[in-house]
Order: C-alpha cells, then structure tokens, then sequence
C-alpha cells in the first residue's frame, strides 16, 4: 500500500501531455533521420541476414527431394557448399546490421540526453523552483537507457522479425498455400494475445519508472540533507521511509514482471502448436498425395515455423521494448516540451550597458501563485550608484534583484537598462556584463583557477591573478601548496564559507560587470572575514551600478539610496540619515539587528581583531564620536 508521501510525491510529477503511444513512437524514429547512411547499412545488414536465412531451408527442400531421392552425392555436396558460402555471408552481413545498429542506438540516446540537459540549462528560475533534481536525473538517465535498449534491441530485432515473418509466409504461401494456412492458424490467437500483453503491460512500466523516479528524488534529497538528518538523529526514520519507497517499487516491479512471465509460456506454447500442425497435416498429405506435399517440403515448412519459432516467442520481448521505450519517451518528451518562459525575441539587442536601471510600474508574481511577489515598484538606478534593498523575510528584496538578469519577467510594468527594455536584450549578452554574489555561492568541483575564470574562460592566469587580488583571495590561495591549480572538491567543500565567498567575488569580478548585485554576501561569516570581504567588495564597487541586498551597515551607510520593501511594495526610500530620521520599519531594522552588527563590528576595530584604513575611519563625525567612546570604554 502506498504512503501518503509517495502518493503525494507521485501526484507532483508532472503529467504527460497527451500523445497516442503511435505519435511518440514516431517522433522517437525521427531521430534516425539524422543518421541516414547508418540506418542505410543496419537495414542491408538486417535484410540481407534475413534473406539468406530464408534461402537455406529452401535449399535443403531440393537436398531432400532431388538428391537424397536420386542419391546424387554430387548435388548434395554442391548444396552442402552452397550452404557454407551462405553461412559465410550471412555471419557478415550480420555483423553489419549489428554493428551500425549499435551505433544508432548509443547516437540517439546522446542526442536525446544533449537535448534534456540543454533544456534544463535554458530553463528560467521558476522551471527550477518547481522541478525536482530527481525527476530531471531520472530522464535524462534511466528513460534515455530504455530508449536505448528499444534502439539496440527492439527495433533491431523486430526489423530483424518482420522481414523474417513477411520472407518465410510468402515463400511458404507460395510453395503450398494450403500447408501455409495450416501452420498460421496458430499465429492469429497469438496476435490478439500480443495486443493484449501491450495494454496490459504499458500502464504497469509507467507506473514503475514514476515509481523509480520518487525514489530517485528521495535519494537525492536525503543527500543533501545530510546534515539535517543527523543533527536531529532521524536517520531510522529516513531508512524506514526509503524502505517503504523501495518497497512500493518492488511491488510494482513484480506486478509488470508477472505479466511478462506469464506471456512466455503461452507464446512458446502456440508456436509449438504450428509445428504439431505442419508435421501432423503434411504428412497425412503427403501420405494421400494431395496438394503436391513432398516429403522435402514438409521439412522446409518445419524449418521455416522453426525459424519463425524464436522471434516468434521473443515478440513480447520485442513489444515489451517498445512499450518501454514509449512510455520513457513521453516523460523525455514532457521535459523536452516544457514551454520556456524567458526567451530571446527577434533580432535581440546585443550592445555594451552603461548600468542606468529603471524600475517603471513593475509587479510581478510566481507562476504557481495568485498573490504579487512585487507591487508597483518604482526605482532609478544610475551608473555608478548604489542601491541598497532591506526589508523583512519575504519582502521581495531578492525578486528585485532577479528582475534585472531577467532570471524571471515582471509581470506588468517594465525593467529598463540604459533605456531599452530588459526584455528586448539578448539574454547571454546582458547576463555576461552583470555580475551576481550570492549569500552562498556556488563552486564547481574544479581547480581554483577554473572557478574563477568561470563566467571568461578566455581569461589570463595574470587576470586570475588579479581578480583573485582585488577580491582578497591571492593570499589565502598562495598558501595553499598547489595554488590556483588546488580542487576546491564538490561545492568547494574544502574551502571555509569566507574563502568561497571571495572566490566568488573574484569570479564576479573577473567579467568586468557593468551592474553588480551583492544578495547577502557577508551574511554567514565572522566579523575578520566580513570585514576582508566588504574591502573586497567596496573595490569591485567603483564605477559599477551596484544593488545591496540586505548588507551590513557598512555598505549601507555609503549606498546613494536605500529602499525598505514590505509586502512587495516600497514603503520608505532614501539616505541612511533621512531614514533614520523619518523612523519607521528602517529604524525598527536598524536598531533590531543592524545597530546591534555595527556595534561589534566597531569593537572589534578598537580591539584590534580587525583593522580598517584611516579614509574609513574618518567617514563620517558620528562614526568618529562612536570610536572615542568605545576607546574610552577601554581605556577604563
């Protein structure tokens, strides 16, 4: 019995559209057209296989009648070579067949997987925010290896059995149409029972692969939850709960392997009942001499039912195939047809951006929900500014943030940059000239240098160098003993937070943005690395148009504007001191948890745990007063 989770899990993937089982087969034939030549030689290999193996019974009909009855050793001996040459042949051409078969099965399966992982890649945020890793892994793994096997397998096999099949009847029917008869008689319940087997099969391995996909995403979230799990000792819960998945699936596998064993026997049985029939009605034939039956064509007719006998009985491995193939290629398919909400328009404006931002009227809302993310915003950034977004859990601040690189589309209203609409950009080109830090950035299982040079691969180990440098990271990546070339591990696992993040940095750094958007960047370390960072950070900022997303003070006190969001909507907009005097949500911010950060930050300056440079010290006569004081504080 299913649990509610995996009931739940099961409704939440995504529903096929709906394609008769026909329509996918074809759609997943077309990726041969890219292949002609290879489809070309797989079929002259198949058709020629098919052909000289139908001629050899044939041959051994003439052995029979004309030189067995006649005792001519030397037509049997000509026949037996005859049958070597053919032999000879056939084991090539087979080869043949095989061979490029292969090869068009493993082509089709990377066309396929290259089209689900570019997909994915073009993808807008609000694809991800509901898409499972699961889900996409399972696709683009498991139901690309089962349209694999259909290539390798069962399209090669069921060619190889419908040439047979058309090759052996007409020959039999053209040989003895009433012995032919005899033998086919059981071919027409085994044709309805085949049918039968499909539709009750199909429905049974959709069922299986939805299950190993809820399985997969439960794998995969367990993985990264990790930490989670032990820190509040569930790991018998989280066992149990993957047992109980694991079970759900084992049922499921049964139930399809059930119908798939029971069709053996009953496919052998009927295929046995052919050759009772020709061996038991040639010969009462044969005995009255009626039909012109021969002893010779008995035997032919026994050999071609025997021929016929093992596709015969492996068809419902062959439709078994197909079946899977079918259903794996409408979950590849509904991946492949999610539409894309962000895409490039017509003649997309490809042009240097000066970093003038505008916000004009701009809501907007997430596609699985009703209520606005972001109320009629209005906003001017000009080049070189800093703007500084805080508010509460929810506000929106990062939403604004994402408008601008269009990772998502305002809903009404407009984004400009220098201008021109956001949306009438190309997307790569705007993309490459704004660079992102985020709270906890990102870093691929690669060399250090590697992550740097991340968004310009094109970039000098002297430019590296000097990213690295202005982002404060060069000492640090120094001291390790393979430098630049050291691997950070998956998620830069080796490296500490305040290390990531100034790689990051560098990395953002290193393609020269023209607009520059810091989400909480310094959030999550110790007040030394804070402080090495926002150094990092103020550099990077100059002559950049620069959007700080809830920030310590430090940067917030310097931005040229700042905007308090609640509910989506602005609800106070200015300089740190015009804010502080209007009172408001910003002073109920500042005085909760800002005032409190600088006040450490401050202290351990007097300390002497971090340093700042003498221009930061004398920013501003309250930051002064608030240094004496804190020294006096010392001093006793």
């Amino acid at each position: 019995m299913a649990s509610a989770d995996t009931t739940a899990a099961l409704d939440s993937i995504p529903k096929s559209k709906t394609y008769s089982a026909f329509r996918i087969w074809l759609r997943l034939m077309a990726y041969l057209s890219s292949y002609k030549l290879w489809v070309a030689l797989a079929a002259v290999g198949i058709i020629g296989m098919n052909i000289l193996m139908i001629v050899v019974p044939y041959i051994l009909r003439d052995v029979i009648d004309i030189g067995i009855a006649r005792q001519d050793s030397a037509y049997m001996l000509s026949a037996g070579l005859l049958v070597v040459v053919i032999g000879i042949i056939r084991g090539a051409v087979a080869f043949l067949g095989r061979f490029y078969g292969e090869r068009l099965s493993h082509y089709v399966s990377y066309d396929i997987r290259n089209q689900i992982y570019e997909k994915v890649q073009r993808q807008s945020f609000s694809y991800h925010d509901s898409a499972q890793v699961g889900t996409i892994i399972t696709r683009a793994i498991s139901d690309v290896n089962e349209i694999q096997r259909y290539f390798s397998y069962g399209l090669m096999d069921g060619l190889n059995f419908v040439i047979l099949l058309v090759g052996v009847v007409g020959i039999m029917m053209a040989s003895s149409p009433l012995l032919a008869l005899i033998a086919f008689v059981p071919l027409v319940p085994l044709a309805f029972y085949s049918n039968h087997f499909v539709m009750r099969v199909h429905p049974r391995w959709k069922k299986v692969m939805d299950r190993m996909q809820v399985l997969s995403n439960r794998i995969q979230e367990n993985a990264l939850g990790a930490e989670v799990v032990r820190v509040f000792a569930r790991e018998p819960y989280e066992i149990e709960r993957f047992h109980e998945e694991n079970q759900n699936l084992y049922e499921e596998q049964l139930d399809f392997i059930t119908q798939w064993i029971t069709y053996l026997p009953a496919s052998a049985l009927l295929a046995a009942m052919s050759t009772a029939l020709v061996l038991l009605f040639g010969g009462i034939l044969e005995a009255q001499g009626m039909a012109n039956i021969t002893v010779g064509l008995i035997v032919t007719f026994n050999a071609y039912v025997l021929l016929l006998s093992q596709p015969l009985r492996f068809i419902g491995f062959i439709i078994l195939l197909t079946t899977q193939a079918v259903a794996s290629g409408e979950r590849v398919f509904d991946v492949l047809d999610e539409r894309e909400s962000i895409v490039n328009k017509p003649k997309a404006i490809k042009t240097k951006i000066r970093g003038h931002v505008r916000f004009e009227k701009v809501s907007t809302r997430y596609d699985s929900s009703n209520h606005a993310v972001l109320n009629q915003i209005d906003l001017e950034a000009k080049p070189g500014e800093v703007v500084a977004i805080i508010g509460l859990t929810g506000s929106g601040k990062t939403t604004i943030a994402n408008l601008i690189p269009r990772f998502y589309d305002v809903t009404e209203g407009a984004v400009t940059i220098d201008g021109i609409d956001a949306r009438d950009y190309d997307l790569d080109h705007l993309r490459r000239q704004i660079g992102i830090v985020m709270q906890q950035s990102l870093l691929f299982n690669a060399t250090i240098d590697e992550n740097i040079a991340y968004g310009n691969p094109e970039a000098t180990r002297d430019q590296i160098i000097a990213a690295a440098k202005s982002a404060n990271a060069h000492g640090f990546i120094s001291e390790f003993p393979d430098g630049y070339l050291t691997e950070v591990g998956e998620r830069g696992v080796t490296l500490s937070g305040g290390q990531k993040q100034r790689i990051a940095i560098a990395r953002a750094l290193l393609i020269d943005p023209r607009i520059l958007i810091l989400d909480d960047a310094t959030s999550s370390v110790d007040t030394h690395t804070e402080h090495l960072i926002q150094q990092a950070l103020e550099r990077i900022m100059e002559g950049r148009t620069t959007f700080v997303i809830a920030q310590r003070m430090s940067t917030i006190l310097k931005a040229d504007q700042i905007i308090v969001l609640r509910d989506g909507e602005i609800i106070q907009h200015g300089t740190h001191d015009t804010l502080l005097q209007d009172g408001g949500l910003y002073e109920e911010i500042y005085k909760l948890q800002l005032e409190e950060q600088e006040r450490v930050r401050r202290e351990a300056i007097i300390a002497g745990i971090i340093k700042i440079p003498l221009e930061e010290r004398r920013s501003t006569q309250q930051f002064r007063a608030l240094i004496d004081r804190l020294a006096g504080k010392y001093s006793n």
